[in-house]
């Protein structure tokens, strides 16, 4: 219908377009009759013409919403990258410290497996002995005294941590030299056993190595006591030490190459 009026319009104008001053009666009719026309035609073009422009605005700033998005990414993964170079960076410097001023000689290994088990507390670290390893070399990282080698292949090592119940470390405590023997137990609590009631043992003292095996050197920390009972009936104490070192955490580790120690074992 609006298409034949506007046509209508068309052929009255030209009908009536006379060169003339003054525009007609039926002239003006039409004319105010077709303004409305007109002006819907008009409206209804630039709403269209806006919509469109705004859908190709949206569609290109979702493309940049997305491109921006997957800079944000790969800026993240690169920080975070960057963040674990840093740490890695700390921890091994402070195993380098240990292995500079350490008056044996070490290896650094890093961990690459743990074992889960619920009465077996071990990890496996890449050093064997081609690497100068032997079953018994100690195991340590800055803060003291991570485990010991159970056994080892040419380039692996399984260490059995501290906590584990099959430990047993020589030890002394490092103010009053009582000694004892160091023993793992679940979690994050182990016990120095048989020292004598008659000994002074306090809350926050050291236990270290006492260094008269040929396993571990001396004064190395294993961790700090954290509770004492002297039974009467008992001839030792019941000492509970925490470990030095948290063993969940250990990424890094040093272990000692023993004096005396076989060469290489050769590879088949």
């Amino acid at each position: 219908m609006l298409v034949l009026v506007l046509a209508l319009s068309l052929v009255l104008l030209s009908v009536f377009n006379r060169e003339s001053d003054e525009t007609g009666l039926a002239r003006k009719v039409i004319l105010e009759a077709a303004r409305p026309l007109q002006t819907f035609i008009v409206t209804t073009t630039d709403r269209i013409a806006g919509a469109w422009r705004r859908y190709v605005f949206l569609v290109g700033l979702e493309e940049e919403n997305r491109f921006l998005r997957d800079e944000i990414a790969l800026r993240d993964r690169d920080l975070n990258r960057a963040r674990e170079t840093i740490l890695e960076c700390a921890r091994l410097r402070l195993l380098l410290d240990v292995k500079e001023t350490a008056p044996f000689e070490t290896v650094t290994a890093r961990v690459i497996a743990r074992d889960r088990a619920a009465l077996f507390r071990s990890l496996v670290i890449d050093r064997g002995s081609r690497h100068g390893i032997t079953s018994g070399s100690p195991v340590i990282v800055a803060e003291g005294v991570v485990g010991i080698v159970m056994e080892h292949s040419w380039s692996t090592s399984k260490v059995m941590l501290i906590n584990d119940y099959n430990c047993r470390i020589d030890a002394l405590l490092q103010g009053s030299r009582a000694r004892g023997i160091f023993e793992g137990h679940h979690g994050r609590e182990c016990f120095l056993k048989y020292v004598p009631r008659s000994e002074s043992v306090g809350e926050g003292d050291v236990v270290v190595t006492s260094g008269l095996t040929e396993t571990f050197p001396k004064g190395l920390v294993l961790g700090t006591v954290t509770d004492v009972v002297r039974d009467p009936d008992h001839l030792f104490q019941e000492i509970r030490v925490r470990p030095a070192v948290n063993t969940e955490k250990v990424e890094e580790v040093l272990v000692v190459i023993r004096p005396g120690s076989p060469g290489e074992e050769a590879a088949p």
